[in-house]
């Protein structure tokens, strides 16, 4: 069983808190994705769970087994670096299966587990060359392949896609993906890219200065972000927000602009919020809001307009190839089931008051 519980754990460097108090349970093959803004604590966290830190307090249980006062190699976990750590003067094979080498394992179990592991990761043509004869994305796949021959209870990657290129970025998420669906063991996977938290993942957990903001399914966090600032951070490009006070219904700006109020303005009127909208949710309408268009970026298949609503700057995303000119007037308007509102202050999600 490739479960973890982790119960109130708290990381400090001298006086400075990196976390402070996380609680989270990852299920038993599921893949979860530990993403925020560098500094968050995220890697610290990762480097709890294998043992390279040790906490200042808290709980950590693995298949049902502490392990919060266990050295790495009796926590049963593999972890792959940004950096793939490879050694120089070893070939892949060498590199996958030393591990189990150090660990004193039989040479043909090894060669077995080392064989299996290439295949799965198409590295079977590669055994024999050494990492400084092999690309970006190969490293990394070696990498991987070194913790898969250890069959452990957890993987554990740390932002291993960073130092490739965008190209192969994607191919190499791709490859995670199937690898998690083919093995089903448990993986936790930092990353500071939320398209590849949403693309990987079965549940996200957003971090922020050392907490857990949010965590759920990737499509649950996008569609209803408990607070601005899990709004704000996933997405690409990230949510708009405008500050404004609810009245009558609509959301009214400093300057007087009208914004549509969605579905969470009752009860509460007068309060002042941040009205939040995903810029895909943002269409071009005969009738609503108007802005002033002031850089036009077409993408191929997109339009990304940077438009300016009530002095402030707003995203919108047209999913087509639609003329569009700076200094053109133009009216829009949002569905009220895509709008957000968040309290002006605390950042927090509002909910319609019955």
């Amino acid at each position: 069983m490739s479960t973890m519980n982790i119960e109130n754990l708290r990381k400090s460097f001298g006086e400075t808190e990196i976390l402070r108090g996380i609680d989270l349970d990852v299920g038993d093959g599921e893949f979860v994705a530990l993403v925020g803004p560098s500094g968050c604590g995220k890697s610290t966290l990762l480097r709890l769970i294998a043992g390279l830190e040790v906490a200042t307090s808290g709980r950590l249980v693995i298949g049902g087994r502490d392990v919060t006062a266990l050295p790495p190699k009796e926590r049963d976990v593999a972890m792959v670096f940004q950096n793939y750590a490879l050694y120089p003067h070893m070939t892949v094979r060498s590199n996958m299966g030393f591990s189990l080498k150090l660990r004193g394992a039989e040479k043909a179990e090894i060669e077995r587990k080392v064989t299996e592991a290439a295949d799965v990761l198409g590295l079977d043509t590669l055994l024999d060359r050494y990492p400084g004869q092999l690309s970006g994305g190969q490293r990394q796949r070696v990498a991987t392949g070194r913790a898969i021959v250890r069959d452990p209870k957890l993987f554990l990657f740390d932002e291993p896609l960073s130092n490739l290129d965008a190209k192969l970025r994607v191919q190499m998420r791709t490859e995670i993906k199937a690898l998690h669906q083919r093995l089903g063991n448990t993986m936790i996977y930092v990353t500071h890219d939320q398209i590849e938290a949403m693309t990987l993942a079965d549940r996200i957990v957003v971090m922020h200065s050392g907490r857990i903001e949010q965590e759920g399914a990737p499509l649950d966090l996008y569609d209803r972000p408990a607070n601005a600032f899990v709004g704000g951070f996933l997405g690409s490009p990230s949510m708009n927000f405008i500050k404004g006070h609810i009245r009558g219904g609509s959301v009214v700006t400093d300057d007087g602009s009208v914004l549509p109020g969605g579905e969470a303005v009752g009860g509460h009127e007068g309060r002042t919020v941040l009205w939040g909208a995903r810029p895909e949710s943002i269409v071009p309408a005969t009738e609503g809001f108007s802005g002033m268009i002031e850089v036009v970026e077409p993408t191929g298949p997109d339009t990304q307009l940077l438009v300016r609503v009530a002095g402030q700057p707003l995203v919108v995303l047209l999913r087509s190839r639609t003329p569009a000119t700076p200094g053109e007037k133009i009216t829009m308007t949002v569905s009220p089931s895509e709008i957000h509102l968040f309290d002006a202050d605390h950042g927090s999600r509002i909910e319609a008051k019955p």
